[in-house]
């Protein structure tokens, strides 16, 4: 790599950085004028971060930037790792915990996987409970900007298919920036009607703005060990709405709000698949939740589409203890839990689409066996599905068996129970939060676990949010060969 790249490269992470030490300042100004504590440990975390993202920057000020496609990886992943090192400061200082659990929080909340390693969260300083819900509000939108405006550029697992979503083929392309100005205005709004929705079902206003920093990013951390359980039913609807939202694509909300015509949303492909789905999800659920007389009617129907949105979203918050229901309803819940939501939203998961593509293959090649010398038509949303985006989703789908795999392996052989190694592994690769096994992962706890098996749920964590193959280019031998390109 050439001096001049890795100056470019050196600046952007000095500039994502410098982001994260602005961004400290809001829970170190809110400790300070509440008098709570934290303003300490925050402005030492400002100091020792803010150091490094000035020598990152400096070398690169009036650097051109011109980055071949294995760079757009390597920055891709790396700011994700070095964002995490730094914001993890926080917790390392005021909680006194190990820097594996820090940075296993930190991880959890940009990536928006919502699991946690600390308990009695009601107890913890408040500047900490704001910073935990603003790491996965910035993790939400980080990602939502990564996902419409540059993995399709790189066709990474399908994602190609969506790339007419953040530019329409004519002289009206919107350049990356305004695609980025958009998505962050659209999340702004989310964000700001979810926190006043929350404020008219009387939460207070601390609890409100961190909920509605996670509900929209869909990422589960919350001020309560209880989670959602410890609001209003109201408030459970207010929540189920925006998580919603934030699963759905954001450039469709851009486009919705340009044509001023809401429709765009539900003639899509996608959405509307996603939400039959979901639909059909939840009466299932709360059909054997009530007829198992787990719950009475009105509980059984919350609690079923509550949990259905929480988990397909990968949002994870909870209502009620799931494992402690019948065989059947943990069942549905655990089939759902890889799936996710739509493409270009705050949603992790393998992503809704990929599993229409595979409905169509799978209806095409019955159609060929029955009828062999039929011509059958691959399309989606009005797209060809031609041989390029078959491999990737293919090369998608085992790349995410094969990393489930390895890293049920690795807790394994420290001695965590299977299913709980699996169920884990499975959710931090999909960013959900709550796995299944004990009560503690059960309730997204996962403090419990051995060191190796926390780094090992960090990069799942980061596999899953940027997209697996994203970083797993970063293992082949040829992605490092000088020249590469």
């Amino acid at each position: 790599m050439d001096r001049i790249r890795l100056n470019s490269i050196l600046f952007i992470m000095g500039a994502s950085t410098s982001k994260v030490v602005t961004l400290m300042l809001i829970p170190f100004i809110y400790a300070l004028a509440t008098e709570t504590s934290g303003y300490i440990e925050f402005l030492s975390a400002i100091m020792l971060a803010g150091i490094p993202s000035i020598f990152f920057m400096r070398p690169g000020v009036k650097t051109s930037f011109e980055f071949q496609t294995r760079d757009i990886f390597l920055i891709t992943c790396i700011i994700w790792i070095v964002d995490s090192t730094f914001a993890a400061l926080p917790f390392y200082f005021l909680l006194e915990c190990s820097f594996t659990d820090a940075f296993f929080e930190t991880m959890s909340g940009l990536t928006t996987f919502g699991g946690t390693v600390f308990s009695n969260l009601d107890a913890l300083p408040p500047s900490i409970l704001l910073w935990r819900s603003m790491l996965q509000w910035i993790g939400g939108v980080g990602f939502v900007v990564i996902a419409v405006a540059l993995l399709p550029k790189l066709n990474v697992g399908g994602m190609k298919l969506f790339q007419s979503e953040a530019s329409e083929k004519n002289k009206d392309t919107p350049k990356a920036t305004t695609i980025a100005k958009n998505i962050i205005f659209i999340y702004v709004v989310l964000t700001v009607l979810c926190c006043g929705c929350f404020c008219l079902c009387d939460m207070n206003l601390f609890d409100a703005v961190c909920h509605a920093f996670t509900t929209t990013a869909t990422g589960g951390f919350s001020t309560h060990d209880s989670s959602m359980a410890f609001f209003s039913p109201n408030a459970q609807w207010v929540c189920i709405t925006f998580m919603l939202a934030g699963s759905f694509p954001f450039m469709l909300f851009a486009k919705s709000i340009k044509r001023h015509d809401p429709s765009i949303l539900l003639k899509n492909q996608q959405v509307w698949g996603y939400i039959k789905f979901i639909l059909i999800m939840s009466i299932v659920l709360a059909s054997v939740l009530y007829f198992s007389k787990a719950l009475n009617f009105e509980e059984s129907l919350r609690y079923s589409i509550f949990n259905v949105v929480s988990i397909i979203t990968t949002s994870g918050f909870s209502i009620g203890d799931w494992s402690s229901w019948s065989a059947l309803a943990t069942l549905i819940i655990l089939i759902i839990l890889p799936i996710g939501g739509c493409s270009g939203s705050t949603s992790g998961g393998i992503k809704f689409f990929r599993f229409q593509i595979i409905d169509i293959l799978f209806r095409k090649q019955c159609q060929e066996l029955l009828h062999p010398n039929a011509i059958v038509a691959q399309t989606y949303q009005g797209h060809r599905i031609d041989d390029a985006l078959i491999r990737s989703v293919v090369a998608f789908m085992l790349s995410y068996i094969f990393l489930l795999i390895a890293s049920s392996m690795v807790l394994a052989v420290e001695n965590v129970d299977v299913v709980v190694a699996i169920t884990s592994s499975l959710s931090a690769i999909s960013n959900v939060g709550p796995s299944y096994g004990s009560p503690e992962v059960v309730s997204g706890c996962y403090g419990q676990l051995p060191s190796l098996s926390k780094w090992m749920l960090c990069f799942d964590m980061l596999c899953g949010r940027v997209e697996i193959l994203t970083v797993m280019v970063l293992i082949v031998p040829m992605f490092w060969r000088i020249g590469a390109k």
